[in-house]
């Protein structure tokens, strides 16, 4: 049964119309599947599927209510199913995806979405934070081995203060963006171990619009989720 719903949405996905048009190329890719999927509730969810053979030139038409976050994801005859899902913030209008099947990930530009500039920046930053969190990390492990007891002490002050100089970025790029969707999104899923005083500030910062849009109600309830895991 399952197999028979996907090659039906692969029969009819080009077929469909919306308000988002997706199109791309996947250069070197002979054979595969490309979906498009989203977040739906919990759960990662196919929007559209598309059989590649011999062509990876590709288009999707969909429907979105308001800018969100979309995934590609390839599914290749080469049983690796690691590094191959995309995330880009999609808005309604004309985007383009385009990557190489090597580098399916690190290749990937997706054009059309003023989010999506805004969300690649946040990422290169967010990157370097993390990059070097886990050099401190690999150094505390080395000392810890040594019995040094003193550079343990000094790698976890530092590893500290990234954390915190992490949190205040977020907080200040989400308090400066409150007027795009990318906000309350990067929150969400960048600040799990936030408190429920820095994350209500950043949601009463959020414009009216954004604040109703799909990632405000979702920051808004994961602050009232907070409060209530603090008074536990």
């Amino acid at each position: 049964m399952l197999v028979l719903v996907i090659l039906g949405c692969i029969a009819c996905g080009n077929d469909k119309k919306g308000n988002l048009t997706i199109s791309g190329n996947i250069d070197g890719l002979k054979e595969g599947t490309l979906f498009l999927q989203k977040i739906q509730d919990t759960t990662l969810v196919t929007i559209d599927s598309l059989v590649v053979n011999g062509d990876a030139h590709f288009t999707f038409n969909t429907t979105i209510e308001e800018p969100e976050v979309l995934y590609f994801y390839l599914s290749k005859k080469d049983f690796n199913d690691l590094n191959d899902r995309v995330e880009f913030f999609a808005e309604p209008g004309e985007m383009t995806f385009n990557t190489t099947l090597r580098r399916f990930v690190k290749d990937a530009k997706v054009t059309g979405s003023n989010n999506q500039k805004d969300l690649v920046t946040f990422k290169e930053y967010m990157t370097k934070y993390n990059t070097r969190e886990l050099m401190l990390l690999r150094d505390g492990m080395d000392a810890q081995k040594e019995e040094d007891t003193k550079t343990v002490i000094e790698i976890n002050d530092k590893i500290a203060r990234y954390a915190k100089s992490r949190m205040q970025y977020i907080l200040n790029y989400a308090i400066t963006n409150g007027d795009k969707e990318i906000s309350p999104y990067v929150v969400t899923t960048e600040t799990y171990d936030a408190n429920s005083r820095f994350l209500d500030t950043i949601y009463k910062r959020l414009t009216p619009k954004i604040a109703a849009s799909k990632y405000g109600k979702k920051l808004k309830d994961l602050v009232e989720k907070r409060k209530v895991e603090e008074t536990k």
